[in-house]
């Protein structure tokens, strides 16, 4: 029997995109086992810290708790000891540096490409870490064809030891809606303009609260890690139009996303950026920013604006809530995206690697 280890300091972390990847990788993956019956061929283990904040109900893959240090010490030191020379995944863009018989998903290099987003000292590790990393695995795994080419660029890795590993959408079938965010947050149902993400600069929210204050009449309710004060401090006015509701868990988000006149993501980077999709399974239809890995994932099936005019943002909203037969023919053609985008279909790639 094969044994395999899957770094599991995922799951001390708040879920973002780069979480869910590996979370929804990892059930998938347990899926795969069960229905194929490989339980006697390899044995999967999810190697974490002990303070986790997430549980998976699995039933093929071991959750095994060990250590006493958290974060990066516990990944570079505790991690790869216990481990030793067996093969290691690594789906949230660490891994330890030590260790050569692994495999990395680097989602993105947006510390390269958008430096001011981050601390120096983050900036230094991470790109240290990845320039290590990039020097010594076997392969490294990318969310899109963007990260890719990037990957390429900044660290001079060959592109056939990169390889795509989309994110997928089918998790979202299996998560029931909580109404009650409505009437927690008083908002009206099918009367407002979504947002959904973190502080993170790169996010563009400067854009949305523009926009916001230019289209007095209509609601924008923003999700996410945020806080209104931060824009705030940061000299950006917040109009009586927009609503701030900080965190809140899948429940609650589809549900948003499911009464959303529509949806806006206007970043400014991305690696993949999975809220749209999410959006889309919900009949909502989204509008993004022009920038390429948006073209390279959702194609003709949304609008795009420019990143910084705000105009052009509110021009789309308007379409979007004005004209039925523009919102029709942007859902009509979300059936490509998810036939593409599917975790069942991605852990394939997964499995060919731990069956070499």
């Amino acid at each position: 029997m094969k044994k395999i280890y899957i770094n599991g300091r995922f799951l001390t972390q708040n879920i973002t995109g780069v979480q869910r990847y590996a979370i929804e990788i990892v059930k998938a993956l347990d899926k795969y086992l069960n229905d194929n019956k490989l339980n006697d061929e390899y044995k999967f283990e999810v190697v974490c810290p002990k303070n986790i904040k997430q549980n998976l109900n699995l039933k093929n893959i071991e959750i095994k708790k060990i250590g006493n240090l958290k974060g990066h010490l516990w990944e570079q030191i505790e991690l790869p000891l216990y481990v030793k020379n067996k093969f290691l995944f690594n789906f949230c863009n660490c891994a330890p540096l030590v260790k050569k018989n692994q495999i990395v998903t680097i989602h993105d290099v947006a510390v390269c490409d958008i430096p001011y987003a981050y601390s120096k000292s983050f900036r230094i590790w991470y790109k240290f870490m990845y320039r290590v990393l990039t020097s010594r695995v076997k392969k490294i795994f990318t969310v899109s064809e963007f990260s890719k080419k990037r990957l390429n660029e900044y660290f001079n890795i060959p592109l056939e030891r990169i390889v795509v590993t989309y994110n997928g959408i089918d998790h979202m079938k299996n998560i029931k809606f909580d109404e009650n965010i409505f009437s927690k947050f008083n908002i009206e149902k099918n009367n407002y303009v979504l947002a959904v993400s973190s502080l993170n600069p790169s996010k563009n929210f400067k854009l949305i609260l523009e926009t916001a204050k230019i289209l007095p009449e209509i609601n924008f309710v923003i999700a996410g890690g945020s806080n209104s004060s931060v824009f705030k401090e940061q000299g950006l006015e917040i109009t009586s139009n927009v609503k701030f509701i900080g965190y809140v868990n899948d429940k609650e988000l589809v549900a948003l996303y499911k009464y959303a006149s529509c949806f806006v993501y206007p970043s400014i980077y991305e690696g993949f950026g999975i809220p749209p999709l999410e959006a889309m399974f919900f009949n909502c239809p989204v509008i993004l920013s022009d920038i390429e890995v948006f073209k390279e994932i959702y194609r003709d099936c949304a609008l795009y604006c420019n990143i910084s005019d705000k105009y052009i943002l509110k021009e789309k909203i308007l379409i979007l809530l004005e004209k039925e037969e523009v919102r029709h023919q942007l859902l009509k053609r979300k059936k490509f995206i998810f036939n593409k985008f599917c975790w069942e279909n991605i852990i394939y790639i997964f499995v060919n690697y731990c069956k070499r």
